[in-house]
């Protein structure tokens, strides 16, 4: 068979197996979805992500002003003084708060998908000094007055104690401000609104996916200690101290009002408003990143597969003429057969004994028969062996590129520009014109 032709087959061969190669995405991406849905059903059953918004303090307020008008009676003009008074609701930020808190996870899961659940204890510190906002006209007076904490699943609370002024109170589901949503509210004398109103808040709560925290007072401070090896901080704010080892991590946040505007965003926004913008816009936080994911690592690992393949198929075309021996178009096939169902065998294992392991064992497994059977098809076991250890090899510069995404770029084009030099080098002296008219 002339070599046009018989590199016009194997190009037509390589798109041929590109068929079973997006059935293989597809059945990850199916995969993918199924662990994403037992995610949301742990989360359902449990709690999901939780954001802490506060404490602060709402205020119902009556808003009093006086008009002045000018009335005729029997001919007489005189004038009346008529008040209005109509509801009025503020916010009060603290002007300190500081949380310290501690966190546990686990890892809870259905069949063969797990996610992990956190449990933190927290406590939350700091002090509130009553000033009402400024108003155009009349003045304001206090009526009824209560401590909210926004959160964002209420399931997730297993304990809380409030303190207020040194003093326990009870703590009520429901925020009472309309863009907080959930949350828990405890109702705060008026008297205690004269001075500094101190708090403290212990809450114990569960969550899974990401702890964040909105900073609402003029100063705040987060520290947290936890024993998850993979926390991915995340937010407007990352933390000023941190620490990450095998055992856990501990961090540490400190934001200030001038640093952040969340100050400005509470200002802006009425607590019946069924949205606040610009709020949640500060928090800051983390989230239980997996280390390895093993569906994101096998779709990442299928998109060299082509590449892969040309690599082998190039590999093998170039002994069949360098050698003389030649290679039937099937025989090409089963090779690019052996070396999709690397990803299929991936897939399977990583399930069960996860994506390190996996991709050993289905790299041997798929290397080992390459080259059992091209040591037949090429005429040597030499050959075989020498084509299942470069696969091997390849293989494992696959692994480094899937794990070092940094520098995934720079590892590739070197990986390539050296099997371009070897080509070329093995096939300086090679007349082509020769082997077209074979």
């Amino acid at each position: 068979m002339r070599i046009g032709w018989k590199l016009a087959l194997v190009g037509l061969l390589l798109l041929l197996l590109l068929v079973p190669l997006m059935m293989l995405s597809g059945l990850v991406y199916e995969r993918q979805q199924r662990g994403q849905e037992v995610a949301a059903e742990i989360a359902r059953a449990t709690a999901g992500e939780q954001a802490l918004v506060g404490p602060l303090l709402l205020v119902e307020a009556e808003h009093r002003t006086e008009h002045r008008r000018v009335v005729n009676r029997d001919g007489h003009m005189s004038q009346e003084t008529e008040e209005t008074v109509q509801p009025f609701h503020y916010l009060v930020a603290p002007e300190q708060l500081a949380v310290a808190g501690s966190l546990r996870s686990e890892r809870r899961g259905r069949s063969l998908f797990s996610v992990p659940v956190f449990h933190t204890s927290q406590t939350l510190k700091g002090r509130f000094r009553h000033q009402p906002p400024p108003v155009d006209l009349g003045e304001l007076q206090p009526k009824r007055a209560w401590l909210v904490l926004g959160l964002g699943d209420n399931r997730g609370v297993r304990r809380i104690g409030l303190e207020l002024a040194g003093k326990a109170a009870t703590v009520e589901p429901g925020s009472r401000v309309a863009w907080l949503g959930e949350g828990l509210h405890a109702a705060v004398p008026l008297a205690a609104l004269d001075g500094d109103l101190p708090f403290s808040v212990d809450l114990d709560l569960a969550g899974t996916g990401s702890l964040a925290w909105v900073p609402v007072g003029g100063e705040t401070t987060v520290s947290l200690d936890g024993d998850w090896p993979h926390p991915g901080f995340e937010g407007h704010h990352l933390p000023d101290q941190r620490e990450v080892g095998e055992a856990g991590f501990s961090a540490r946040w400190a934001v200030s009002r001038l640093s952040s505007r969340v100050s400005q965003a509470l200002a802006a926004c009425k607590p019946t408003d069924g949205r606040c913008e610009g709020v949640f816009e500060g928090a800051f936080g983390l989230r239980l990143v997996e280390p390895v994911d093993r569906y994101l690592m096998t779709d990442r690992a299928i998109k060299y597969a082509l590449l892969f393949l040309g690599l082998v198929f190039g590999a093998v075309f170039l002994v069949e003429a360098l050698a003389s021996r030649p290679v039937h178009f099937v025989q090409y096939g089963l090779a690019g057969l052996a070396m999709a169902m690397f990803y299929l065998l991936l897939l399977s294992l990583s399930e069960h004994i996860g994506f390190g392991p996996a991709y050993a064992a289905a790299a041997a497994a798929c290397s080992g028969l390459l080259g059992f059977y091209l040591a037949g098809v090429l005429g040597g076991r030499g050959r075989g062996l020498g084509f299942g250890l470069g696969l091997l090899g390849l293989y494992g510069l696959l692994y480094l590129l899937l794990r070092s995404e940094d520098h995934a770029l720079l590892v590739g084009s070197g990986a390539l520009f050296a099997a371009l030099a070897t080509v070329m080098g093995l096939t300086r002296r090679v007349d082509w014109h020769k082997l077209g008219r074979a």
